[in-house]
């Protein structure tokens, strides 16, 4: 009873009003942010006077003047909130620049076990008594030996030369006779120019490029789908039909107007002809892509 009635005399001998004790939390909030932007040696102790001071106003208050002010509440949790910051910050600091090992420690030991190692008869520390234990931390670099001496040498092989031999006559070489007609044109020609008369029939019909890949697979024989590809080659080189690239970025194919046809063979209009590579693997995923039952080409 008689602390309890000292604690109340110190209360009514240093009470301060709910608005001076809202200042003063305000004025600490204001110190404690300050002390989030830099961390130095005071940080701590600067928190330290800020709990203090928090600790005699709330010793100064009572719970039904808690009840009645609870701005003052707010205020003291928002320092709470603020310092668990300041600290965490603090910690981070401290483990960032934290270090086990401290160098001139470290030489300190090595000389006074240098010394112990030579009891102690002069200040300046004896350094060879520690060569046997430091070599040992090195790496030497193995030793070889070499053969001593030189061996037999080996006796030299008689080089037959070459006879010169006479080359005979060769016998007359007669031309032969000159072509007149050819009855029939060779597959390949026939293929071009039946996948020329494809691709032109496509495009006029849809009204649109044909898509290249869907032209040239065969879903059944890889073979005849490179044949197909040297076709569109071919016909890209004589400037019969033009690759592009449509909006969706999709390669298509389109027979060439006379216009471009004129163009190219003026040298106006570059004409390249290129053809790709393509494996098993890259055939065999284009089809599981266009999911193609039959070729749209079945010469």
């Amino acid at each position: 009873m008689s602390g309890d009635r000292t604690g109340s005399s110190n209360r009514d001998s240093i009470s301060r009003s709910p608005q001076e004790r809202k200042e003063i939390l305000r004025k600490i909030i204001t110190k404690t942010e300050n002390l989030q932007d830099v961390v130095n040696d005071n940080t701590i102790h600067t928190l330290e006077s800020c709990m203090v001071e928090i600790d005699t106003i709330n010793s100064e208050t009572t719970l039904e003047e808690k009840i009645q002010n609870q701005e003052e509440v707010l205020l003291d949790s928002e320092i709470m909130n603020i310092s668990s910051k300041v600290l965490k910050q603090c910690t981070r600091s401290l483990t960032k620049y934290m270090s086990s090992y401290n160098p001139v420690e470290f030489a300190q030991r090595v000389v006074q076990y240098v010394k112990q190692l030579s009891n102690g008869e002069s200040e300046t520390p004896d350094w060879s008594l520690l060569e046997n234990q430091v070599t040992k931390c090195f790496k030497t670099t193995p030793q070889c030996s070499t053969l001593l001496g030189t061996l037999a040498p080996l006796e030299k092989k008689e080089v037959s030369k070459r006879k010169v031999t006479v080359k005979e006559p060769q016998a007359q070489i007669k031309r032969p006779e000159n072509v007149v007609a050819v009855d029939k044109e060779e597959e390949g020609l026939e293929q071009t120019v039946k996948m020329k008369a494809f691709i032109t029939s496509y495009c006029r019909t849809h009204k649109k490029p044909l898509d290249f890949f869907q032209l040239v697979l065969h879903p059944s024989d890889f073979g005849k789908t490179i044949e197909n590809i040297l076709q569109v080659s071919f016909l890209v080189r004589d400037g019969k039909v033009k690759l592009s690239k449509d909006d969706s970025r999709v390669l298509v194919v389109q027979s060439c107007t006379k216009d471009m046809m004129t163009q190219i063979k003026e040298g106006k209009s570059p004409n390249v002809q290129n053809v790709m590579t393509l494996n098993m693997e890259q055939w065999k995923i284009l089809k599981d892509v266009y999911r193609l039952e039959k070729p749209m080409i079945d010469f």
